[in-house]
């Protein structure tokens, strides 16, 4: 089974992760993934530190999970039985699940959320962010859940703009420079994304058997770049507005900008002092000779290749 390779890291896996590149022969692994199967973690953790919890089921319990232990490491419970065990220099992963779940319901887990603390453990800075590729730089659209980073980044490559990675965006300083590195060729859509850019519904795949999102694969008829870029232009997705001059972009300032990145930055409630720290240098260089804009989408789903093509003017135009 080849070693994988997404957000600049060399992951080794007995399983196979659909939608991820081999990585180079003979490249150094990162991080070991170990797909345990149905069950959970062995050994008593019921005395590890409640690290955080996150949202409610019906009963009560969290969605979420998380437990420290200092020698273990980091426990992720999430309300539907699938879990994680990340050591503390995260360069080894260990999943289990429930019965009823599938080892494509936990790739979904640790390609996103899982791998996004892992990289913010070992000092990478991770962004909620989908990237795509405009003028040899990676333009990053910026973002919470549900703010159309997906459906945005789907638009490009429907427009033939190669896409880096979706939701988050592994960046490194290279020399100074600033640089994305890309995630795997697939972007994750609900049903009504597919409606909005293909006027279909339900004729992508399942991202899984068990979840309603679909998938679009990347490479072929809508690319992918799979390859480090540098940083180029940051937008902020704002809320969608009824508004008859949407979409438009507009500045914001250095202030704005900064809180902006930090509110989007991955896994932020799970960061201990040193990973604030490191988290505040990476984004200081980041920002440095950088400005962040907010695009404004417009409430109707068909203004969205207008947005696409605003985005590339203002890129080009280095407004």
């Amino acid at each position: 089974m080849p070693d994988y390779a997404l957000y600049g890291l060399v992951v080794r896996c007995a399983h196979t992760l659909h939608g991820l590149a081999t990585a180079a022969p003979g490249a150094t692994v990162d991080i070991e993934i170990s797909m345990e199967g149905v069950g959970q973690p062995r050994g008593e953790w019921t005395s590890a530190a409640p690290y955080y919890t996150a949202g409610q089921e019906t009963d009560g319990s969290p969605s979420m999970r998380v437990r420290l232990d200092a020698t273990r490491g980091y426990r992720f419970e999430y309300a539907d039985g699938t879990q994680f065990v990340i050591d503390p220099s995260a360069s080894t992963i260990s999943c289990w699940w429930a019965a009823a779940s599938t080892l494509e319901d936990t790739a979904t887990y640790l390609l996103g959320p899982v791998l996004g603390f892992a990289l913010r453990r070992r000092g990478v800075l991770a962004l909620h962010a989908s990237a795509v590729l405009l003028d040899g730089r990676a333009t990053l659209l910026i973002g919470p859940s549900g703010a159309g980073k997906s459906t945005t980044a789907a638009a490009f490559a429907a427009a033939g703009t190669p896409v880096m990675s979706d939701d988050v965006v592994a960046v490194r300083i290279t020399d100074g420079v600033p640089c994305a590195y890309p995630a795997y060729r697939l972007l994750r859509l609900w049903d009504a994304s597919e409606q909005i850019l293909f006027g279909t519904t339900g004729r992508l795949p399942l991202l899984t058997p068990t979840w309603d999102k679909r998938a679009l694969p990347l490479g072929a008829a809508f690319p992918f770049h799979d390859r480090p870029a540098p940083l180029g232009a940051l937008f902020v997705l704002a809320p969608r507005r009824d508004n008859p001059r949407a979409p438009f972009v507009e500045p914001l300032s250095s202030l704005d900008g900064f809180v902006e990145l930090v509110a989007n930055t991955y896994a932020n409630y799970l960061l201990d002092d040193r990973m604030r720290g490191e988290e505040m240098r990476l984004l200081s260089a980041l920002l440095r000779g950088r400005h962040l804009r907010r695009v404004v989408p417009h409430a109707t789903p068909e203004r969205l290749p207008a947005m696409v093509q605003l985005i590339r003017a203002t890129v080009a135009n280095g407004r």
